[in-house]
């Protein structure tokens, strides 16, 4: 297990050091008919976009250009670990929050209610936009913290199928008397099943959580089939501050049907870790996969198993999945599972897969793969 988890840490360094890029996002304006102004957008698109062809979910933020920075840099970690997809940001500035954001007028409040003017310019404008745009997948998540955590609670429930997720942060419940708390109760009372992953998160200095509180309270009482969702309150954080925290844990819950199930890991069969593989791919896009810290040592654990070729077909997932990592190791591993499993040409061929790219990256053992290529052939 040491010598494991030291060659996890070498494939960490290796993999940032070969990351280049630095801008984390392009800005455009859109033109809105529908709200009758421009709107500052942001989007970042996730590393390996311009090379590949795959389809992507797309995440979208609400308060874009304040919560940016953090998003992206939740969102490369976990997409780097294999804990979510690679996916699109796409941030929408803010303008006049109290207008967009809250559902209903309140007295004293004169802009306020204008959630439903906001909502279609998502629906009908920038979403279409998007999904033209870019290479888009069928999921996508709507993210919002205090105002902006209360329209995407008011998107739940007045537009439910827009969003394969939503997740709310420190959200405004207090509007209008807590209104959202008695119309989710309702939304809720109206839905027999509900195929969606919500999150809600709050920081315990936060005072918007005693109505988040009893917000998720309803969801407690009345759970419609088929709805994955998660409350969390944050130790120390206040509502300025949580966000942070909510954000990388939320995206960990949503996504967290990625992860192989134990019980594929405790009663192997290679079919049916492929069909997992498979149905994650078809929800989230063909860039979706395990984290390295589950494919390796379950290879090698079927390696100790003598189950050679399940190792083979795991180990090559592997490498096929973090084949942007460049990383020579990979394909070592892959050709000794397909030597044990008296695969030897196809190993001969993986093997020099590794001395390649370990004169391509520098990573050295080149002339080790190579003596190994020059013994296999020996034995044909």
């Amino acid at each position: 297990m040491i010598r494991v988890a030291l060659i996890f840490l070498l494939l960490l360094q290796f993999s940032v050091h070969a990351q280049s890029q630095v801008s984390i996002a392009k800005s455009f304006e859109f033109e809105s008919k529908i709200l009758k102004e421009q709107r500052t957008v942001v989007v970042s698109l996730p590393d390996g976009y311009d090379a590949s062809k795959a389809a992507y979910p797309v995440i979208y933020l609400l308060d874009g250009v304040q919560n940016l920075k953090h998003v992206v840099g939740s969102v490369d970690v976990l997409t780097r670990v294999g804990s979510m997809p690679p996916s699109i940001i796409v941030g929408i500035k803010s303008e006049n929050r109290m207008k967009d954001f809250s559902p209903t007028k309140m007295v004293g409040v004169e802009e306020s209610g204008g959630a439903k003017t906001f909502l279609n310019f998502l629906s009908k404008e920038l979403i279409p936009y998007i999904n033209n745009t870019y290479r888009t997948n069928d999921f996508s998540v709507l993210e919002g913290h205090s105002l902006a955590g209360l329209f995407a609670a008011y998107t739940l429930m007045e537009s439910p199928d827009l969003f394969d997720a939503y997740i709310v942060m420190g959200p405004a419940f207090w509007w209008n008397k807590e209104e959202p708390v008695k119309d989710f109760q309702a939304f809720l009372s109206a839905s027999d099943a509900l195929d969606k992953a919500l999150y809600f998160g709050v920081g315990k200095e936060d005072g918007n959580r005693h109505s988040l509180k009893r917000f998720v309270k309803e969801l407690e009482t009345t759970t419609p089939k088929g709805v994955r969702w998660k409350h969390e309150e944050f130790d120390d954080e206040g509502h300025m501050s949580a966000p942070l925290l909510n954000n990388y844990f939320a995206l960990k819950f949503i996504f967290s049907d990625m992860r192989l199930p134990q019980a594929i890991m405790d009663d192997f069969s290679s079919e049916k870790f492929l069909a997992h593989e498979a149905d994650i791919m078809k929800k989230y896009g063909q860039a979706a996969k395990q984290p390295q810290e589950i494919y390796v040592p379950l290879a090698l654990e079927l390696m100790k198993q003598e189950n050679y070729a399940g190792a083979v077909t795991v180990f090559r997932r592997n490498a096929e999945a973090y084949i942007m990592n460049k990383y020579p190791q990979n394909y070592v591993w892959l050709a000794e599972a397909l030597e044990k499993n008296k695969q030897v040409k196809e190993a001969i061929k993986v093997y020099e897969q590794a001395y390649t790219l370990s004169k391509e990256t520098g990573y050295g053992e080149a002339d080790k793969f190579a003596e190994k290529v020059k013994e296999l052939k020996a034995k044909l």
